[in-house]
């Protein structure tokens, strides 16, 4: 879809909308910016039109999920506001600002990176958790037949087979803190966005997200964010993490088979091949 349906927004008869534009860069699904006019005050706002689609359906995103999660956050402002919840999707706050990882300027340590992942991790709990078998399994139902080769299959199966641990209490955890996922605003604060596979979790398995997602230095990620939560079980957390990190790879590897079924775009499936690759040498 090129367009975008102002049908969508019918329930909503506060706003006229002004301008809608197709947004860059979201893999999981594919949101609109839209400049919107609130009829009660001629105020021009800007939002994030975030749909439920046959793609968020397959990655497993609740937009009524992240519909709590970010009214549970509204006071801590690291997160959009929320601005309705509507049958066809979420309509949040359009965070001003660049994304860090665009923003030469406004470049972000990995030290600042791993506060915001402590910062989240103390932010209050939410109702939902994700369960990384659960998830897995998920994908595997939306991933094309033939892309599930013998290879493929036995990975799976042997993920599938095993009892997850638990070794922390859960936290919030983003789940996909990327620096593409952190907005430097003009006043220089930052705030995170994409919220959709935010959840209660192992905040170690969220850290190991976090190092994959920004190839981190393992050893250092872990001592810097204990160090700021002034945790002193730093080997258990290595070992946490440590176990985690394959199962970032596997569940990578899913979400990008998802993604190479329902988008041509050759890089899912690359990124998919590869993973597989590395998978099939580590379960060995």
């Amino acid at each position: 879809m090129n367009t975008f349906d102002p049908a969508l927004l019918a329930s909503l008869p506060q706003f006229s909308i002004l301008s809608a534009q197709p947004l860059s860069g979201g893999l999981s699904n594919r949101c609109w910016a839209l400049k919107l006019q609130d009829n009660a005050n001629c105020r021009i706002i800007k939002a994030v039109w975030r749909p439920v689609s046959k793609s968020s359906q397959a990655f497993g995103i609740s937009r009524q999920h992240e519909h709590r999660i970010l009214q549970q956050l509204h006071y801590d402002q690291v997160a959009p506001s929320t601005i309705a919840l509507l049958e066809q999707g979420l309509l949040v706050e359009w965070v001003e600002g660049s994304v860090v990882d665009e923003a030469t300027d406004n470049a972000l340590t990995d030290n600042d990176l791993l506060q915001i992942q402590a910062e989240i991790h103390s932010l209050p709990v939410p109702e939902w958790r994700l369960d990384a078998n659960s998830r897995a399994a998920h994908y595997w139902q939306f991933i094309p037949s033939k892309f599930k080769s013998l290879q493929l299959e036995q990975i799976h199966q042997s993920f599938q087979q095993q009892k997850v641990v638990s070794w922390f209490t859960g936290t919030c955890c983003h789940h996909d803190l990327g620096r593409y996922n952190i907005v430097c605003q003009p006043d220089g604060i930052k705030r995170v966005i994409d919220w959709e596979y935010a959840a209660a979790g192992d905040p170690s398995f969220d850290l190991a997200l976090t190092v994959c997602a920004n190839e981190l230095d393992v050893s250092f990620a872990i001592s810097a964010y204990c160090q700021r939560q002034g945790y002193s079980d730093v080997q258990r957390w290595q070992q946490a993490v440590q176990y985690w990190l394959p199962w970032c790879d596997y569940l990578a590897m899913l979400w990008y088979y998802v993604g190479a079924g329902l988008w041509p775009e050759p890089g899912y499936l690359d990124e998919a091949r590869t993973l597989q690759k590395k998978l099939a040498t580590f379960s060995e």
